[in-house]
């Protein structure tokens, strides 16, 4: 790839640039930690760092019932 999609600069912060490096940080929650408080509290981080125009996505998974669920169906229909 030769570009790093995403900058963890430790276990707290995250720095997602684009929806598509929010999304791959979900992802990696989702899978590494299989949680909704993971990927609860890793969306709360992504929506701090994307574009206000771009954060509506990362409160709905927070406000979500089953984040963790609803993060794997966003992946399921990516284009």
């Amino acid at each position: 790839m030769g570009q790093v999609l995403v900058a963890i600069c430790n276990e707290s912060e995250v720095m997602a640039k684009t929806l598509t490096d929010a999304y791959l940080v979900l992802l990696l929650a989702a899978t590494i930690h299989g949680t909704n408080a993971a990927v609860r509290d890793t969306a709360k981080r992504c929506a701090k760092t994307l574009p206000r125009s771009k954060r509506d996505v990362m409160y709905q998974i927070v406000d979500s019932k089953e984040p963790l669920r609803l993060v794997f169906h966003i992946a399921e229909n990516l284009d």
